[in-house]
């Protein structure tokens, strides 16, 4: 037996339940697409989050290790003690000498420095010195004092007219005493007029030579009269004995003194 499908009737019985099952199909469809839909964006959303999470956890490590404290070494400090010799400056007095020309001066006792230990404590951080303190010293040797004589004589300049009478006196002298004349005379002349124009006061502040015959030191001439300092006589003896002992004559003395500026 055969029979041929015929289309529903419109509005029929048939026509209904067709279209009630085509809802139902699409209803069901799109319910599974729907919660298919939503499970891939629950799984979306929790993979994010979890990487998120992990991500935020890494910077934060990150940052925690690079902000992290790092702690400076605590400093060497070493103290040693520390021992040198060490110069000990000597002093220098003056004393007045009112037999000495004024602004003369001579070393009476010469000065020298000395010498101590000294020990420190010397404090190092890392090995650089930052302060050492003096705690003890122990003299070796004592320093000398430095003595030194200034003189304080005020001696009136010899006039033109002593000057002649003092070149006078001493041509007489000596002539009278070691019978220098003539060329003698002249050579004697010519020294003591170089070296202080036969004037008593003459002084060389250099040297420190003094008087008519130049004489260093000048209390040299004591030997012949404590007026040394101002009386021609004791000053041309002593010139006139120091001649004789050391060259013989005046033109010894003059020859020596052309040569090297002294006698």
């Amino acid at each position: 037996m055969s029979y041929r499908r015929t289309a529903p009737v419109p509005g029929g019985r048939r026509e209904r339940r067709l279209r009630a099952s085509s809802r139902n199909r699409l209803t069901r469809q799109l319910g599974v697409t729907l919660a298919v839909a939503a499970f891939a964006a629950g799984s979306f959303a929790s993979a994010t989050a979890d990487t998120l999470r992990q991500s935020s956890a890494g910077e934060s490590a990150i940052d925690s290790a690079a902000v992290a404290p790092v702690e400076a070494a605590a400093p060497d400090v070493e103290i040693k003690t520390v021992t040198s010799e060490e110069p000990v400056a000597n002093d220098k007095v003056t004393k007045s000498d009112p037999l000495a020309i004024k602004g003369t001066t001579r070393v009476i006792t010469k000065g020298e420095a000395g010498s101590e230990l000294v020990s420190y404590d010397v404090t190092y951080v890392n090995g650089i010195e930052v302060s050492r303190v003096r705690y003890i010293s122990v003299v070796v040797d004592a320093p000398t004092t430095e003595v030194v004589s200034v003189g304080t004589l005020v001696i009136p300049k010899t006039t033109a007219a002593q000057q002649g009478s003092n070149r006078a006196l001493g041509q007489q002298m000596a002539a009278d005493i070691y019978g220098w004349t003539g060329t003698q005379w002249s050579c004697l002349d010519n020294l003591w007029t170089r070296e202080s124009n036969w004037r008593t006061e003459a002084g060389n502040k250099s040297s420190g030579a003094y008087g008519i015959p130049q004489a260093l030191p000048g209390d040299k001439m004591a030997k012949y009269g404590s007026d040394w300092l101002t009386n021609p006589a004791t000053q041309i003896r002593w010139g006139l004995a120091y001649i004789k002992g050391r060259y013989s004559t005046p033109c010894g003395a003059w020859s020596h003194f052309t040569s090297h500026n002294w006698y």
